[in-house]
């Protein structure tokens, strides 16, 4: 799993356990996942905050921008 995942919905599904998560998985976010060491890129980052807004939230400014291929975006700019 290195994309983010909801990590309720895994253990809800018998993906993983409440202990696996602890000790395999990074949180990124509350109740928002990703393989341990898997690289926390800003697409990932924002992949993972779009999971935690309950696939509700919109990616805009620079993050909308990076995630559209701009050159001039500082990777670790929120």
């Amino acid at each position: 799993m290195g994309e983010p995942f909801i990590g309720s919905e895994a253990v809800a599904a018998g993906t993983v356990s409440h202990s696996q998560l602890r000790r395999n998985y990074t949180r990124v976010f509350r109740d928002v996942y990703v393989s341990e060491g898997t690289e926390l890129t800003h697409a990932l980052r924002a992949r993972a905050a779009w999971l935690w807004s309950g696939r509700r939230g919109v990616i805009a400014g620079f993050s909308a921008a990076n995630l559209h291929g701009s050159e001039w975006v500082d990777a670790n700019r929120p």
